[in-house]
């Protein structure tokens, strides 16, 4: 699976930070940092799960820091022969010391081109967020169009803040032509879903609880919409007990177009060479349909058509 070249999609910046830069920047011992931001017997569901991020958050505050940590996770990437990634993050979270939305922007894409891969920046809104800070945020991915950042997505406790609310605010965005991405199908049902693509969502993060309903299948498949799957943290948030149970083989042979990620390098342990390495034990996945799914990645990606031929291409002489 090394070797296997691998677009990534969904992921989240503040998730995917190294515990020993943490604990560098903090001057305390690495396993401390790891049992504070790290999945364990304890995680019991997603409120637990988002409860790993408040750490790595209180030391992105500052240029430095966001530097190092976008160069490092860049590093990462490499490692997993990643050729193109999209990593996203809340640049909200990222101002409480006084730095400006276009300053932590700014500083992520700094660490990003110290590195020979090819990544861009995705925008959060956040659930739990009012009209005006989000809204900042469909401004900021407007500023920076065609600057390192390529579009927005919408996160956080999915069950309490329906998607629907958000409608205005993905009104703008069409009217700026800033493609997006939602969260939904995680924490909710599929009809979150459904209301993300009735709302002009060409991709769903996650996406997984699509599988209990057709007439969302259908849906999914009539608006060739992708879906950003990441296992491993499903089952972390105990959406699925084990691996095994996992409808993504179920969604790959509906030919819905699915793509793997790892959504939080960090906080679910994980790699993507690891994560395809489950996911051929468990679904006697192939080198073609992982290739495949790196393929619909890049048809999904928030890029330009010449950009995505060249990763195609890329892909598939490898």
């Amino acid at each position: 699976m090394e070797n296997l070249k691998k677009v990534e999609l969904h992921l989240h910046l503040d998730g995917s930070v190294r515990p020993s830069t943490i604990a560098s920047i903090l001057n305390i011992k690495e396993q401390k940092v790891k049992e504070k931001i790290c999945v364990d017997h304890n995680t019991k569901n997603l409120e637990d799960y988002l409860s790993k991020f408040k750490l790595p958050i209180s030391i992105m505050q500052t240029k430095e820091n966001l530097t190092r940590i976008s160069y490092e996770l860049a590093l990462d990437l490499k490692k997993d022969n990643v050729i193109y990634a999209e990593i996203r993050f809340a640049p909200l979270f990222h101002t409480k010391q006084g730095l400006t939305i276009e300053e932590v922007i700014t500083a992520i894409l700094d660490g990003l081109k110290q590195v020979p891969i090819k990544i861009n920046l995705i925008l959060c809104m956040m659930r739990g967020s009012n009209y005006e800070d989000n809204y900042k945020v469909i401004e900021a991915a407007y500023q920076f169009r065609n600057k390192g950042v390529v579009g927005i997505d919408l996160a956080g406790d999915e069950k309490n803040y329906p998607v629907n609310n958000f409608k205005e605010l993905f009104e703008i965005a069409k009217d700026k032509k800033i493609p997006f991405t939602i969260h939904a199908g995680e924490a909710d049902t599929y009809l979150s879903v459904d209301n993300a693509i009735n709302l002009g969502a060409t991709r769903i993060g996650h996406g997984v609880k699509a599988i209990e309903n057709n007439s969302t299948i259908e849906h999914i498949k009539q608006n060739n919409i992708t879906l950003e799957i990441c296992p491993i943290s499903n089952l972390n948030t105990k959406i699925y007990n084990d691996i095994s149970s996992h409808p993504i083989k179920k969604l790959y042979d509906e030919n819905i177009n699915i793509t793997i990620s790892t959504d939080n390098r960090t906080v679910s342990n994980t790699t993507l060479n690891d994560t395809y390495q489950i996911l051929r034990d468990t679904f006697h996945f192939t080198k073609e349909d992982f290739i495949k799914m790196n393929q619909n990645a890049i048809n999904a990606s928030f890029i330009n058509e010449h950009e995505k031929e060249l990763l195609l291409k890329e892909l598939i002489e490898q």
